[in-house]
């Protein structure tokens, strides 16, 4: 049985891990702190492919949804996943045209709604513009909540999950695989995959390579509970939004990484009147119940970085994971136990840093 150590329980390294725990594999999760206590707990947990950078990236944002679909029918709703779509307008007026064009040729679902329509669908919302984008498709989840019932799916196929145990290097094994270096000893595994967030480039530099990372702060704000529904995810140009199940909204800024040396208080209250001006009828009793101030992990390009060191340990970094996480966990999964490149991932290998 070969035996994987993965090395972050975020949500990217849970659904790796339960991947390769179903597929016969002996798993052995290595967490610093607490499993999904890092960006996996500060997300808005957009499930979405709203953007077209480059097409390889974008078709794979779509599988990726396709994903969220498969695995969110597997566990029966434990996911708790909103397939709300949402309402976006962060693109200026004369571009949103081109926009529905560049992204329905892949098969996304998106129209442009007009001003009359956007208040039919969304009633208590101010402020409309004169036309923003319908995302049918896309949803939203609670990313800490995917992670640990990924990690007890895992642990039901016999991964084991060591908290509280930070890696301090990884070794080649003297003859195969690697040696993973932590408070719980020296431990040998068949193979390894640092998955750990924005700690992922210190330890593929301990490696022996370089894997450059832009890793952005950001600040989202849960508020009290809203006095009604609203019925999508909200992108306007100057916060975005999305109400949870029991009622309470999580708020952040368009751009998370730009704080501008800022206090984080004072964006976080700046969000919440941004957030009052967009939806005027919660105004006055609009409070901030909590702040969650994190940091995301994103290789320097923007893009995944996804495949193997030079020295055969296996990396898996990217923005968003939240997006990609379950599709992630199915395509490293692959590679890892059957050693066959998927052709999807080839263009999203960390080698292209060192080229």
């Amino acid at each position: 049985m070969k035996h994987v150590g993965i090395i972050g329980a975020g949500i990217i390294g849970a659904c790796i891990a339960r991947e390769l725990a179903l597929a016969g594999c002996r798993v052995s999760v290595f967490e610093a702190h607490e499993p999904a206590s890092g960006a996996s707990s500060r997300s808005m947990g957009w499930i979405n492919a709203s953007f077209v950078t480059r097409v390889d990236y974008y078709q794979m944002r779509i599988a990726a949804i396709q994903a969220h679909r498969r695995i969110d029918e597997q566990f029966n709703g434990a996911l708790e996943t909103q397939w709300t779509g949402s309402l976006n307008w962060e693109a200026r007026d004369d571009k949103l045209d081109e926009l529905v064009d560049e992204l329905g040729q892949f098969g996304h679902p998106v129209k442009l709604v007009a001003r009359d329509e956007l208040r039919v669908l969304e009633p208590e919302l101010a402020d409309l513009p004169p036309k923003a984008l319908l995302m049918e498709g896309e949803g939203t989840v609670e990313a800490a909540h995917v992670t640990q019932v990924m990690l007890r799916a895992a642990q039901d196929a016999g991964a084991v999950v060591l908290a509280g145990v930070p890696v301090s290097a990884i070794e080649r094994g003297e003859k195969a695989g690697h040696v993973v270096i932590s408070p719980a000893g020296r431990i040998h595994v068949d193979d390894v995959v640092i998955a750990a967030g924005v700690m992922t480039g210190e330890l593929a530099e301990k490696c022996g390579q370089t894997l450059p990372m832009k890793n952005e702060p950001g600040v989202l704000i849960e508020t009290n509970a809203l006095p009604f529904r609203l019925q999508h995810t909200i992108w306007s140009p100057d916060v975005h939004f999305k109400q949870l199940p029991d009622g309470r909204a999580i708020c952040g800024n368009l751009f998370s990484g730009a704080l501008g040396g800022d206090a984080v208080e004072d964006v976080a209250l700046r969000m919440l009147e941004r957030m009052k001006q967009r939806l005027p009828n919660a105004a006055a009793g609009l409070k901030i119940e909590k702040v969650r101030h994190g940091v995301r992990p994103m290789p320097v390009d923007s893009y995944p970085a996804i495949g193997r060191l030079d020295n055969g340990a296996y990396v898996c970094v990217m923005h968003s994971g939240v997006t990609l996480g379950p599709l992630v966990g199915e395509l490293v999964a692959s590679e890892i136990a059957t050693g066959a490149d998927i052709d999807m991932l080839v263009p999203f290998r960390p080698g292209r840093f060192n080229e």
